[in-house]
């Protein structure tokens, strides 16, 4: 395996560049036939033709990402460095349509699950089709670069609702409540996985199940009086959650 680098890494942030340099490998790419595993299907599942330059975009894909695995947007890794999330280092698939239309095309795993591309909008999503979780593949870096970075960091303090529910997971509000009070880390929100990143406070809110029914998760930090005040104008009087931190493994 060889370190990543990525060819047009201008479109990374320097928090995303580094987060690569540290949590992700990548191995060679394989497109000596890209074609070999390109079979494309339609609404009922006979062989179609698919959409025209499919096979030019997913070979796109696999030049750009192909072969990269990294480290998730939580919890931190502390050095462990297990790389759930894993693009395909050749074209693994076709597009299969879906019932609304759009075109969809394996280009990873995370875990077990497929990764998969949208053809109309490039969202990737895992398990079904329409549980997206970014809205691009460096949408996904740029969210598991910003994680890494709060949860390793030290200087951050996780904190909870008084009668929370644990470590960072007490807050009673949906995320969205901190959008006026935290400035949006545009680069690594989706609606499946949204982040507020201000100088002293960082509020994470995820889909926490695949299910119909998509409740959210929110954590907070905080690094000093001014970040706490910041979050306490939104969600009510915290507390730290030092006493249950998880340790560094």
């Amino acid at each position: 395996m060889i370190r990543h680098v990525l060819d047009d890494s201008g479109a990374l942030s320097n928090r995303a560049r580094a987060f690569l340099d540290e949590h992700c490998w990548r191995s060679p790419n394989s497109l000596v036939d890209p074609g070999r595993w390109y079979e494309c299907t339609g609404v009922d599942g006979d062989v179609v033709p698919g959409p025209a330059g499919g096979l030019e975009r997913l070979t796109s894909f696999v030049t750009r990402f192909g072969g990269m695995t990294f480290c998730p947007e939580r919890p931190g890794c502390y050095g462990t460095h297990r790389h759930p999330y894993e693009f395909d280092s050749s074209v693994s698939s076709g597009w299969d349509e879906l019932e609304d239309g759009d075109h969809v095309a394996v280009v990873g795993s995370k875990e077990g699950y497929p990764l998969t591309l949208s053809w109309s909008t490039g969202r990737l999503g895992v398990v079904e089709p329409d549980y997206w979780i970014a809205d691009s593949a460096i949408n996904l870096i740029e969210s598991c670069a910003l994680g890494q970075s709060v949860y390793t960091d030290e200087a951050w303090s996780e904190a909870v609702e008084l009668g929370g529910k644990g470590a960072g997971w007490g807050l009673a509000v949906d995320s969205n409540a901190f959008r006026s009070a935290v400035g949006e880390a545009v680069e690594a929100s989706c609606e499946w996985n949204r982040w507020y990143l201000g100088e002293h406070v960082a509020v994470h809110g995820w889909r926490v199940t695949y299910e119909a029914k998509r409740s959210e998760a929110v954590m907070a930090w905080y690094r000093d009086e001014e970040g706490r005040r910041l979050i306490e104008a939104v969600a009510g009087p915290l507390r730290p959650a030092e006493q249950t931190r998880k340790t560094p493994r």
